[in-house]
């Protein structure tokens, strides 16, 4: 990971890449903020990724996704659900991931109270068959909770 922050600590210049290159380049630097749990700055250079636009679709969905998580994470509900909701629609390339932004929807229906929701979150989560073990064990531990709601 120090190679690759070395790397890119190495453009002086990000505003002269290409846009697609430039796009990525602040990708890569948000992804290495989380890993560093620099949640500010991961914000920051993935809204800047977002903003000048991805050249692949997919890798929208995943961002938006990673903006949805750290929001969530922020406590802010709401900003959080809609960045959620815009990733499932642009698409989420793999079914590990689709299948957190699933059941992270699940968990924001469960606290609002709307357990129907919550419930069709699930089944999607569910669907996707992830391989994930995190993912896996986050399925079995919501299913306890899911059998005993309302509606």
């Amino acid at each position: 990971m120090e190679e690759a922050e070395k790397v890119l600590n190495m453009v002086w210049f990000p505003g002269l890449l290409y846009k697609p290159v430039q796009s990525v380049f602040y990708t890569l630097k948000g992804n290495i903020a989380m890993m560093k749990q620099d949640f500010d700055s991961a914000e920051k250079h993935m809204k800047k990724s977002l903003d000048l636009g991805v050249p692949m679709k997919e890798a929208e969905g995943a961002n938006k996704l990673q903006l949805g998580m750290m929001a969530m994470q922020r406590g802010d509900m709401r900003q959080g659900e809609t960045l959620i909701r815009a990733a499932i629609k642009a698409g989420i390339p793999d079914k590990d991931s689709l299948a957190m932004a699933y059941l992270q929807m699940c968990q924001i229906m469960a606290q609002k109270r709307e357990f129907r929701s919550s419930k069709d979150f699930f089944k999607k989560a569910k669907a996707t068959k992830p391989t994930n073990p995190q993912v896996v064990e986050q399925l079995k531990n919501l299913e306890k909770y899911i059998s005993r709601m309302p509606g």
